[in-house]
């Protein structure tokens, strides 16, 4: 797919998979925008991290890149005609550690105002991890006694604990509502893959973060239940995890951004350019994303077919092509546990208290789908 905008520039070219790139990009009916894409710290499937920047009653950034990766994203402002110390504020999409992690470092540089959805700023005092490990069914409780057996779990780290720490630290200036409006900026709530993710829409321009990507669809979180000390402290209006958290959750939310169709430019956070290519994307991409995981529901009733079956034994079937192994197994069972939960949910799948899954016999989420794509 070509792009839609009337310029766009190479200021700097990076690596194979777009590390330290630096464009200029000038939509059709959008404000001038530079796209920085800060490298992680490590290997990382999804690579580096694409920060944007743009004037919109003042300069604004979007995400900042990896905890550690501060000096990147500064060299890469510099390049492109900033200083660090003009930015006005800093716009988290979400609370992932590639997207939020230097924004303590940027702040401590320059004062921007942080900006985050108000869930953000309800829940920045814990690891998402931790949400994670309180099971909300029989189904994730196996989900945990198998990445404990499988030693799945992601070991803690230095840097792990340097950047929770940092995002405690943080003084949220400015909490989010769904549909703010800022100058010419739609600020729009798109849970499902975080329960704080946001998209920013600018004119023909969407900026997406994980919510929408190229090459590959980012991962849907399972259902959450939130552990009473963190249910506390929440918002009655923040209370329902099933809102935030689920794959119908995330397929409702990109639903949001498919029906932008195919004249909205959606700038992702990985993955714009990967293997010495451009994957320019609209929002048709959205609904490409739907039909994915339309289809990957249909292969779990497929492979369950009319027997009952184990969730390892299910996730391994499911991702027979794939070597699963540490936390390549953990993020695949993961997947799985979403979409077994939706076909829980409509009636297509039952699942006992063992645990294993049976068909229902039934096709319902095929009209979920069909809902959200016609």
């Amino acid at each position: 797919m070509d792009h839609n905008f009337k310029e766009l520039d190479v200021i700097r070219a990076g690596a194979s998979n777009g590390d330290r790139t630096i464009l200029r990009i000038v939509p059709r009916h959008a404000p001038v925008i530079h796209a920085i894409s800060v490298p992680r710290v490590g290997f990382s499937y999804t690579g580096p991290t694409w920060a944007y920047i743009f004037e919109n009653e003042g300069l604004t950034l979007i995400d900042s890149g990896e905890f550690g990766s501060f000096h990147e994203l500064d060299e890469g402002l510099s390049q492109a005609g900033f200083r660090a110390s003009d930015i006005q504020r800093v716009i988290i999409t979400h609370g992932h550690e590639d997207h939020d992690g230097s924004v303590a470092e940027l702040v401590d540089a320059t004062g921007a105002e942080v900006w985050a959805h108000e869930i953000y700023y309800h829940l920045q005092e814990y690891d998402p991890r931790t949400i994670f490990r309180a099971a909300a069914s029989p189904l994730q409780e196996e989900f945990n006694r198998l990445s404990e057996l499988r030693d799945a779990f992601p070991a803690p780290t230095e840097q792990r604990e340097r950047y929770i720490h940092a995002r405690q630290g943080l003084t949220i200036h400015h909490p989010i509502r769904p549909n703010e409006q800022v100058g010419d900026m739609t600020l729009i709530h798109a849970p499902g893959h975080s329960p704080d993710e946001l998209c920013m829409k600018v004119g023909d321009v969407v900026f997406t973060g994980d919510h929408v990507l190229p090459e590959i669809s980012p991962h849907p979180t399972m259902k959450a239940a939130f552990p009473d000390e963190i249910r506390a402290k929440l918002p009655q209006q923040y209370q329902a995890e099933d809102d935030w958290y689920g794959l119908a959750t995330y397929l409702k939310s990109l639903k949001i951004v498919s029906d932008m169709g195919g004249d909205t430019q959606v700038l992702p956070a990985h993955r714009y350019f990967n293997r010495d290519k451009f994957n320019f994307i609209n929002g048709t991409r959205a609904r490409d994303i739907i039909e994915h995981h339309g289809e990957r529901l249909g292969q779990v009733l497929d492979t369950v077919g009319s027997r009952a079956i184990g969730l390892e034994d299910l996730t391994r079937q499911i991702f027979s092509h794939r070597t699963l192994e540490g936390t390549n197994f953990r993020a695949a069972m993961a997947e799985t546990v979403a979409h077994v939960e939706l076909l829980e949910d409509s009636g297509d799948l039952e699942v006992s208290d063992r645990p294993e899954v049976r068909c229902t016999g039934s096709n319902n989420y095929r009209q979920f789908i069909h809902q959200l794509i016609g």
